[in-house]
């Protein structure tokens, strides 16, 4: 028997673009103060659903995964039963594609 978790993706595939973080306003630094404001200057973030996400602060997808056989990179805790997942659309690292993972 199979008790391997199964892991729905919802996306639309739209590929965001990677926001350095010079982009940023005063008000969206103040989000990430665990990070100096000499490093949050080139840290990559990206929009997803009127949020910011730090890329450099996600978590990997475990290797052998299903997110990971789906082709996901990364992710973020969203709830206990759902995360907020990325992957990069380009060899360049210049865009993003999210989704909402559930379980």
């Amino acid at each position: 028997m199979d008790t391997t978790i199964k892991q729905t993706v919802i996306t639309n595939n739209v590929p965001r673009d990677v926001i350095n973080g010079c982009e940023l306003t005063e008000k969206e630094r103040a989000e990430f103060d665990y990070v100096d404001d000499d490093d949050v200057q080139c840290r990559p973030f990206v929009r997803y659903k009127g949020e910011l996400y730090d890329l450099a602060d996600l978590m990997r997808v475990p290797p052998g995964g299903d997110l990971e056989r789906q082709g996901w990179h990364a992710y973020a805790d969203d709830s206990a039963f759902s995360c907020i997942v990325f992957k990069y659309a380009d060899d360049y690292n210049e865009s993003v594609i999210c989704g909402r993972a559930h379980w």
